[in-house]
């Protein structure tokens, strides 16, 4: 398997040595952009799936909404396997062009799916997309924050805006085929788009000399036992539950915005455009926040900040049930949320450094993965059904808790890393 990866690695393209930086961002753009600009709009899906004319009409939602959490929360978990995948293929393009065909192959696959067979979806859109997606989407986040110094937080901001991006421009195309083509051509449509898409682009992924140097053994030993990492239990374990609670709460908001706003007296249409608004201003500013971080405020003092503000937005303009209130939670969430993602890896590399930054990403994806799991299916199970702005009260509480917990563990992580330094002067 090793041998025949590296001949195959052989016949891929290799970016000039000046180019590579500027490769990765695009490459990990668009990683971004078509594995959540497809997983942040299942509610489109959803929504079809679960209509009069939807092959899972008589299914739950609670049960169709496990297809979209499994496949987010897959994309995530997997990545604790990027290392042993890379230990036999050898090359993060080989591993991206793997997974861009897994994840399109899914997609295909779900095309194909028996009405009311909900567990065939949750199998093929579900699972099996999510693997191929966590293969697609690590490769030039793992490899792309050793490539920038000073201007981290801006790059890794561009190469996380693909999310936003993605969901902002998928979301109304995705809506459009099903209209005119059926679910069916659809997801074949999408898994085409993703091929040739992420494909295209693993080309564009390479592997920066410190962490070709770096690279762990095969064993999934040096993976989940963290006494073999050279770094300080505490703050480890302090930043993986600060990113566990985290993710539980940061698609709480984006998968019931719609719906809240329909208790409000929004139509579905707006609430389509509010979630298309916030997923826009959440891309450019992931850029915006990225430069400050790296000019001026510190990134892990950003990310702390960020995480602070999105709880207070969850807690003060959210937990209120006025429009008015509602417009500018869709509006500041998307402000502060995104760089919460953004800047995750350029506190991963600074805090525990460049030799275990690979290990330190696939145990913080795999700590998100399992935050997903426990983030928007209970929320869910919060929401009353009165049509009400007040049955969503529990949920929106719930959302606030678990990302002030977050705030918090962020926070001692910073007093942690401070007297850590201190410590070694």
């Amino acid at each position: 398997m090793s041998q025949q990866s590296t001949m195959l690695a052989a016949f891929i393209p290799q970016v000039p040595p000046q180019y590579q930086a500027i490769a990765i961002v695009i490459a990990g753009f668009v990683a971004n952009f078509v594995v959540f600009g497809i997983g942040f709009t299942f509610g489109v899906f959803q929504e079809f799936y679960t209509s009069d004319k939807g092959p899972l009409v008589n299914t739950s939602h609670a049960v169709v909404s496990m297809i979209g959490t499994t496949a987010t929360a897959t994309t995530y978990c997997c990545a604790i396997f990027f290392n042993t995948a890379m230990n036999y293929l050898k090359s993060p393009q080989v591993v991206m062009f793997i997974g861009a065909m897994l994840m399109s192959l899914g997609l295909l696959a779900a095309s194909f799916c028996q009405a009311d067979n909900a567990y065939q979806f949750i199998l093929s859109q579900g699972l099996l997309f999510g693997i191929g997606a966590s293969f697609t989407y690590i490769p030039p986040v793992v490899c792309a924050p050793p490539f920038f110094t000073r201007h981290r937080g801006v790059a890794l901001g561009i190469l996380f805006s693909g999310t936003g991006a993605g969901a902002l421009v998928l979301g109304p195309i995705t809506r459009t085929l099903i209209s005119h083509l059926g679910w069916r051509w659809s997801l074949r449509i999408l898994a085409f788009i993703s091929i040739v898409m992420t494909g295209g682009s693993s080309v564009l992924v390479n592997q920066h000399s410190s962490l070709q140097s770096a690279n762990p053994t095969s064993s999934l030993k040096k993976v989940f036992d963290v006494r073999l990492m050279s770094v300080d239990p505490i703050s480890l374990y302090t930043q993986l539950f600060a990113g566990f609670f985290q993710s539980a709460g940061y698609l709480i908001s984006l998968n019931y915005m719609s719906t809240y706003g329909e208790t409000l007296g929004f139509s579905a249409t707006q609430g389509t455009v509010f979630i298309a608004v916030n997923n826009g201003i959440n891309a450019t500013f992931k850029v915006i926040l990225g430069f400050l971080a790296d000019r001026y405020i510190g990134r892990l003092n950003m990310i702390i900040i960020c995480n602070l503000m999105s709880t207070l937005c969850v807690l003060v303009f959210w937990l209120i049930s006025l429009r008015g209130t509602f417009i500018a939670f869709v509006v500041l969430y998307g402000v502060f949320s995104g760089a919460i993602i953004s800047l995750l890896p350029t506190c991963l590399s600074e805090i525990f450094g460049i030799k275990n930054y690979k290990s330190m990403s696939g145990l913080m994806y795999f700590f998100r993965g399992i935050g997903n799991f426990l983030g928007s299916p209970i929320a869910g199970l919060l929401i009353s059904t009165g049509g009400l702005p007040t049955d969503h009260q529990n949920c929106i509480i719930y959302n606030g808790c678990l990302l002030a917990v977050s705030t918090f563990l962020l926070a001692l992580l910073k007093v942690r890393v401070r007297k850590t330094v201190e410590e070694e002067e």
